[in-house]
Parts: C-alpha cells; sequence; structure tokens
C-alpha cells in the first residue's frame, strides 16, 4: 500500500492544478481521487507533498493536507489489508453516516425481493430493518460510525430497560450490529478502537417453550374450534410441520399420488418437502376446498404479514383460553412437531429434519431424501398418533388422488 498527495500538473482550472491522492495498493487495485484543493506549481513543494509558504491559501490548505497525512500515517502503522475503495472512504470521511448506510442496506434488500421468483412477497429483511432503523432513529435521530462505543451501547440499554425486555433489546443491538459489521466488510468504515459490541448483550431469562407439548397437542385437539385460524395451526401440524408461508403458496399441482412434494417458501433454499397426507390434514384441505383457485388455502388472497400476524394472534387466544401459556408465533405447529417427535417419542431426528424441510447438506437429499418414504411416513403418522390417540391404520395410495 502507498498514498501520496500530488498536484495534477495534467489539469489545470482558474484555481490552479487539483491537488489528489495517489492511492496504490496493487496494480489493479488504485484510485486518485481528487482533494477539492488547488495550487499552481510554483506554490508546491513536491518534496514534501504540501504547499509552500508563499501560497495564498497557505494555512487552510495545509491544515486539510496535515489532516490527510495523520490519517495516512495510521493507516500504514496498523498493517491491516485495505482496497484501495476502503482507504478512500477513510481519508475522506465517508464512512461516518450509519442511517444513510442503513438506508442503502434496506434498498437493496427491497430489490433483493423484487427480483425474487417468490409467490408470496412476505417483506424479508427489507422490513426488518426498517422496523430497527426506526427505533434507533427515535433513541438518537443522527449516528455516525465513531460514536458506537461500549458506553452508547450501555446507555442505550438504560434507556430501553424501562419499555423492553432484555430479549428485546439485544434484538435491535443485534441488528444495529449487522449493519456495522457489513460496513467494516465493505469498506465503509474502518473501526480504529475497541469493537463496540464485545459482551453486550443483556443476559436473558430463560423463555417460554415455543412448543406445545403432546399434552397440550391433545388439549387443542379436543377442544375443537370453528376458527379457520384453528384449521390451519392443525394442518400445518399435521402436515409434518410445514411453516405458515409453506401452507400459504401450497398449490393443488403440489400434491400428487397423497403427498406434497414443493420447494420450501423459504428465501435463498432448495429444501424439499416430501410428506404423505395423512386423513387428518385431508379432511381439513376439503374444507377450504375451491374448484376455481390453484391453492389449497384462501391465504394467498390477503397481504402475508398482516394475515400471518392476525394468526398468531387467533391462536394465542384459543389457545390461553384453553390455560397453554407456551411462547405462539406462526411457527408453534411446526416446534411442536419438531419437539414431539424428537423429544417426547425419541425418534430419529434426521427423519424428523427431513419431515419438516430442513436443510440437508448434501446433493442427493435435496432431490431424493435420505429416508425411504415409508421410513418417513411411519415417523410421521407416530407423531400425529400421539395427539390424536389414533391408531387407526391409514389408508393406501391408490386410495389417494391427484388433486391438480
Amino acid at each position: 500500500m502507498n498514498i501520496s498527495i500530488e498536484l495534477d500538473l495534467n489539469s489545470k482550472t482558474k484555481n490552479g492544478h487539483p491537488i489528489y491522492l495517489n492511492i496504490f495498493v496493487s496494480k489493479t487495485d488504485r484510485l486518485y481521487p481528487r482533494l477539492k484543493l488547488y495550487s499552481l506549481s510554483e506554490h508546491w513543494d513536491f518534496q514534501k507533498e504540501e504547499p509552500k509558504k508563499d501560497h495564498p491559501q497557505y494555512s487552510a490548505i495545509l491544515d486539510k493536507i496535515l489532516d490527510y497525512k495523520f490519517k495516512i500515517n495510521k493507516l500504514q502503522k496498523s498493517g491491516v489489508k485495505r482496497t484501495s475503495n476502503q482507504i478512500k472512504n477513510y481519508l475522506f470521511g465517508n464512512d461516518g453516516d450509519v442511517y444513510a448506510f442503513w438506508e442503502q442496506r434496506i434498498a437493496e434488500e427491497k430489490k433483493k425481493l423484487e427480483n425474487s421468483n417468490k409467490l408470496i412477497k412476505t417483506g424479508g429483511n427489507a422490513s426488518v430493518y426498517q422496523f430497527n432503523l426506526n427505533v434507533w432513529k427515535e433513541y438518537k435521530p443522527s449516528l455516525s460510525f465513531n460514536e458506537i462505543t461500549y458506553d452508547f451501547l450501555a446507555k442505550f440499554k438504560i434507556a430501553k430497560s424501562s419499555t423492553c425486555t432484555a430479549g428485546g433489546i439485544n434484538t435491535y443491538i443485534t441488528k444495529l450490529k449487522a449493519i456495522y459489521n457489513e460496513a467494516v466488510r465493505r469498506g465503509v468504515y474502518i473501526n480504529e478502537g475497541n469493537y463496540p459490541f464485545v459482551k453486550v448483550m443483556e443476559k436473558q431469562n430463560p423463555t417460554k417453550d415455543k412448543h406445545l407439548t403432546i399434552e397440550e397437542m391433545k388439549m387443542v385437539i379436543s377442544n375443537p374450534s370453528s376458527s379457520i385460524y384453528y384449521k390451519y395451526f392443525l394442518l400445518c401440524f399435521y402436515l409434518g410441520g410445514l411453516d405458515f408461508i409453506d401452507l400459504a403458496t401450497l398449490k393443488k399441482s403440489d400434491i400428487k399420488s397423497g403427498r406434497i412434494k414443493k420447494m420450501r417458501a423459504k428465501g435463498n433454499t432448495r429444501e424439499v418437502i416430501n410428506n404423505r397426507v395423512f386423513p387428518e390434514a385431508k379432511k381439513i384441505m376439503a374444507f377450504f376446498d375451491n374448484p376455481e383457485s390453484e391453492y389449497i388455502l384462501p391465504i394467498h388472497q390477503y397481504s402475508y404479514v398482516n394475515y400471518r400476524h392476525n394468526y398468531t394472534n387467533r391462536i394465542k387466544k384459543i389457545l390461553s383460553d384453553l390455560k397453554i401459556y407456551s411462547y405462539v408465533d406462526s411457527k408453534t405447529p411446526r416446534y411442536s412437531f419438531i419437539h414431539i417427535g424428537s423429544m417426547e417419542l425419541y425418534q430419529n431426528r434426521d427423519i424428523i429434519k427431513e419431515l419438516v424441510g430442513h436443510a440437508q447438506r448434501d446433493t442427493l437429499s435435496i432431490y431424493e431424501g435420505k429416508f425411504p418414504l415409508h421410513i418417513k411416513d411411519e415417523v410421521h403418522r407416530k407423531i400425529i398418533d400421539a395427539v390424536i390417540e389414533s391408531n387407526t391404520e391409514f389408508p393406501a395410495d391408490s386410495e389417494f388422488t391427484d388433486l391438480a
């Protein structure tokens, strides 16, 4: 790395020759940004790389030049490898505005969402980034990266402690940390001091279980509700811990020979669901059947995020009426299926992972799965039977017809 301050003798304005930085990292990584400072050649000391005392603006230009030299000296002494763009951002002070970079990240995430081929746009990371940005702006309307210190974060925790749980505070800090780290990776900001996020997180009390037990699921099933949200909840469970987003995007063409076979709607994934549609699930699907729709359920007709929020609130009410006070969100049926299968029935965890569509890290499993279908179906059936106390044999494949 070599950085020098030079006079551009090949260019001249009415103010003189432009003064610029010659930033050389490698033959393929170099920049020549101008400093918006000017000098005639007779007023420039080429050896010292600064104006001579007879320069009309000697003091003003020298002060700025010395600031650049101080920063350059710090960079060279640090020994840290940086790109020419990272060096330029640091020297020009373009690495300061946290919220400007945060807005840039939101725009990038929105563009990624626009370019995606998702059937349902959930808002993705952009909405999460926006919500957390609003929280930080409310706390401090403007923020530079060099203001983010351990002390700054400690004061934020104190300010929020009256209205937020430890988990909520940690979430806000985690999102700021993600923006900070990304800015450093991109060279938008160069951290010269201590990393501010070390041991800054609040100690959290154990959270409520995010799953229901066998006994709690039995209570849910033995106290049926006419609510469509209740039916969604059970259908997620009966189909093998399906995510609500996968339920929303489920099409009739995804059901063949009595099985669901579809790619999960989770972003940037190739995880495949290949589960049997047992009679309990088929009965609920028949309730929602609309011959004119290609979808199994009507969820796609609504704003997904709002509808999911409404679903979660309705399920919370149903469970609280049953005096079930576990933490509830849209993934509760999924977590319950996993918990019951692995922790209460002691079934093979890898089989359960495959049932719920968790990533299997080899190409074969992506397309075919690691386990024979009848083995998966046996585990799937055991989990359902555990909560409905039914030993009814399920029909053969020939009794199912394609829904497509």
